[in-house]
């Protein structure tokens, strides 16, 4: 009896130990997972945004120079403004492309250091009824061999893939006029390399 009792009283001992690990594992991950929130610091800046660009190409393009300023803002088809400063200022043009219809636009949702770079996170607002759509519909799969975020024209699909796609579950719309959404953010800061991000819209 002595030599049974000793081998099934370690069992109750052990269980707790190992609940105790999980725990603490996943505490830990919790905590990096806040401290990544915590470092995110936020970067001075101002951005103008519109609808209608002159070009038509989705791309996310970062200016350094008087001259790169000047380049973002013919993309638009206006003079710049007299406010960007080489060396202490960079800008981040965001161009969405051609959209159908009325009802898009670019909302830029923060500038923020997060360690060693700026990264600015945006999204693709839609007419109402779309978002609205898009929420009701699933989630779609990731496609394979797809990259991040952050390089141009980040978040679109690849060229030739549009006729393989199934047909969406958006309502029928009266088509208005084209537009071609974009906003430009200028960051008070020229010291860090800036990434972008394109939030998707849940």
């Amino acid at each position: 009896m002595r030599f049974g009792t000793n081998v099934v009283s370690p069992m109750p001992l052990s269980l707790p130990r190992r609940r105790l690990v999980t725990l603490g594992v996943v505490g830990t991950a919790a905590l990096a997972l806040t401290f990544e929130e915590v470092s995110a610091q936020t970067i001075e800046s101002r951005h103008w945004q519109g609808t209608v660009a002159m070009t038509r190409q989705p791309e996310h393009l970062v200016a350094n120079t008087q001259a790169e300023w000047r380049s973002l803002w013919s993309r638009v088809g206006a003079a710049p403004p007299d406010v960007f400063e080489p060396g202490r200022m960079n800008a981040v043009g965001i161009f969405l492309g051609r959209r159908a219809s009325e009802g898009y636009s670019v909302n830029v949702l923060s500038t923020t250091r997060r360690r060693d770079r700026i990264v600015v996170v945006f999204e693709e607002r839609m007419p109402p009824d779309i978002m609205m759509a898009q929420r009701a519909s699933p989630a779609p799969r990731p496609i394979a061999g797809g990259g991040g975020f952050g390089g141009p024209a980040a978040g679109f699909a690849p060229p030739g893939t549009g006729a393989s796609l199934a047909p969406s579950a958006v309502p029928a719309r009266p088509v208005g006029q084209p537009t071609s959404p974009w906003a430009i953010v200028l960051i008070n800061r020229a010291d860090l390399p800036i990434s972008v991000e394109q939030r998707l819209f849940r």
